[in-house]
């Protein structure tokens, strides 16, 4: 009797299973994919501000502040104030993989010397951190003076000059063998002098990092 009574159950549930099969609705077609899009404002490495414009049939939009995005989803656009760490977390590899920006920082002398001025005395340390911070650090450091003096002993002062800041940058763990020194004397001028004249703002030493 319970072989039996089994065989009946087991052909009913068959028979229950050919009915639901039976009134299955056909599957729904997918809906089409939306088009969605993100425009997130990215801080630069080096601590520069940056700006990006959007522009779209629709009209621009300029975002300024770094991790504030634009979203398109569809046709509806928005913009959006992110979390730094939400962006870290979803966008982490493309932070990584940004260049850094190549830069640039001038130094002054006092006449005659490699003496830094004392406002450029006291901006060392921000130069020192800026460049610590700085990876994979190529630099060029090139030295000029003003028109005080003849054009030998001006070549050998910026020489000089460059010198020296290769020197400090070297002591902060920058490798001497990734500074290139170059001295060009009086002939590259910010400001346009007469021979003989004293100006500071001649009197330097760029340092450019890449």
């Amino acid at each position: 009797m319970s072989s039996k009574g089994d065989a009946i159950r087991t052909v009913i549930a068959a028979a229950a299973a050919v009915a639901v099969l039976g009134c299955a609705e056909p599957p729904k077609p997918k809906p089409a994919p939306v088009y969605s899009e993100r425009i997130v404002l990215l801080p630069n490495k080096d601590g520069r501000d940056s700006a990006v414009i959007v522009k779209r049939a629709t009209g621009d939009q300029r975002i300024s502040t770094p991790y504030e995005a634009v979203d398109l989803v569809g046709s509806k656009e928005s913009r959006n104030e992110l979390a730094q760490e939400e962006v870290e977390k979803r966008y982490g590899g493309v932070l990584e993989a940004q260049p850094a920006r190549p830069f640039t920082y001038t130094l002054y002398f006092t006449t005659g010397t490699t003496e830094l001025t004392a406002a450029s005395r006291q901006s060392l340390n921000e130069v020192r951190s800026k460049i610590k911070g700085f990876p994979a650090a190529q630099v060029t450091v090139t030295g000029h003076t003003d028109r005080v003096g003849g054009s030998e002993a001006n070549d050998a002062l910026s020489l000089k000059r460059a010198a020296a800041i290769r020197d400090l940058l070297v002591r902060i763990g920058i490798p001497r063998d990734a500074i290139e020194v170059v001295g060009r004397g009086e002939r590259e001028p910010v400001v346009q002098t007469a021979d003989g004249v004293a100006e500071e703002r001649n009197r330097r030493v760029e340092i450019k990092l890449r």
